[in-house]
């Protein structure tokens, strides 16, 4: 069984692999694209052909003439009882069984879209069930082999390795934490917080001791910030003056009409009372949703209309859940004291 480079179409060349997008060419998506193979076979083989992946191997020495499988990936190959095995270095050719597969399957992915008439879908998980359905009807021819695979295949372990990451982030002073060198807002209220973070192929867990605080979906590269306007608005609209000269400020406005809207603000209120405005504005999207928002702003901005927040919260007031007041429970002792009263003549029937 051969473990092929990790592209955009597919990560393992399994014969029993079920299709999934990979967001990186990382030893996460890596140890998730092995173990899902391994887990659909049933079985482990022997061997495991890579090739000079930096997820798998790194350089050595000055020269570059070799390379060395890093400790994380070999740990993994020890747990499955794995024997890893490189290419040479600017030797693709010896994978090329490996790569020529990856081009068959690319040409029948493309001409199943053709048949299919469009490459738009759903959701990921419909893409990814689409995926499934090629896969298995290419694997149909292949039981046979597979079978006399799998017959000196070693079994699987009993167990199945984590497939996050563990790391420890304190939330700084913008509401951020810092993961993979990509920024990520919290809830203004963590910050100064130490917080632990599992890192998944497609998300992040932040939990603060044992309880799970958020769930984040994760970006992909290794630079930019993924900022959430609901985490930072209520810290923001108690230093209002701090929104001209917040570092993330482009990534406040959600749409172009939200910007649009934030101009015109300004052009009728002034710097500071315009942002305070704008402020107050992403405030109410966030408690009545963005969409019903951004609908009435670009209603408003279509007639050349200068939106603010009271133009704009009066038709949706209606969607704000009403606060429900409690009226406190004040306790009656008369009746109580009437049943201790000696005047009283109380009788049991036996």
């Amino acid at each position: 069984m051969h473990y092929t480079e990790l592209n955009k179409t597919l990560r393992p060349a399994c014969p029993l692999f079920r299709g999934k997008t990979s967001l990186s060419e990382s030893l996460l998506s890596c140890r998730q694209g092995l173990q899902e193979a391994l887990q659909r076979l049933g079985k482990v083989p022997r061997e495991l052909r890579v090739d000079n992946s930096s997820a798998a191997t790194h350089r050595v020495g000055g020269g570059g003439t070799g390379r060395e499988f890093n400790e994380q990936f070999a740990s993994l190959c020890a747990h499955y009882g794995l024997v890893p095995r490189t290419i040479g270095i600017d030797r693709p050719n010896e994978n090329g069984d490996v790569e020529s597969s990856n081009g068959h399957l690319k040409r029948r992915l493309r001409q199943h879209l053709l048949l299919r008439g469009s490459r738009d879908f759903e959701s990921e998980t419909a893409y990814e069930r689409f995926l499934e359905q090629v896969l298995e009807r290419g694997n149909r021819s292949r039981q046979e082999k597979v079978a006399a695979e799998l017959a000196v295949m070693k079994p699987l372990p009993p167990t199945r390795l984590s497939e996050y990451d563990e790391l420890t982030c304190t939330v700084g002073m913008a509401s951020t934490i810092r993961v993979k060198k990509v920024g990520y807002s919290v809830p203004a209220r963590l910050i100064g917080q130490e917080l632990k973070v599992e890192v998944y192929e497609r998300e992040l867990r932040l939990y603060s001791g044992r309880e799970l605080l958020l769930v984040l979906p994760r970006q992909g590269g290794d630079r930019g910030v993924v900022l959430d306007y609901r985490h930072v608005i209520d810290h923001l609209l108690r230093k209002p003056g701090a929104f001209e000269r917040y570092r993330y400020r482009e990534q406040l406005f959600p749409s172009r009409s939200f910007r649009q809207a934030h101009d015109h603000l300004v052009g009728k209120h002034g710097q500071r009372g315009g942002a305070v405005e704008y402020l107050r504005l992403l405030k109410l999207a966030s408690e009545v949703g963005e969409s019903d928002i951004e609908v009435m702003l670009a209603d408003y901005l279509t007639r050349l209309i200068r939106p603010g927040c009271s133009g704009t919260t009066t038709p949706l007031a209606a969607r704000v859940p009403a606060v429900i007041e409690l009226i406190e429970l004040q306790p009656e002792c008369h009746s109580y004291d009437a049943l201790l009263s000696p005047e009283t003549e109380v009788a049991h029937a036996g």
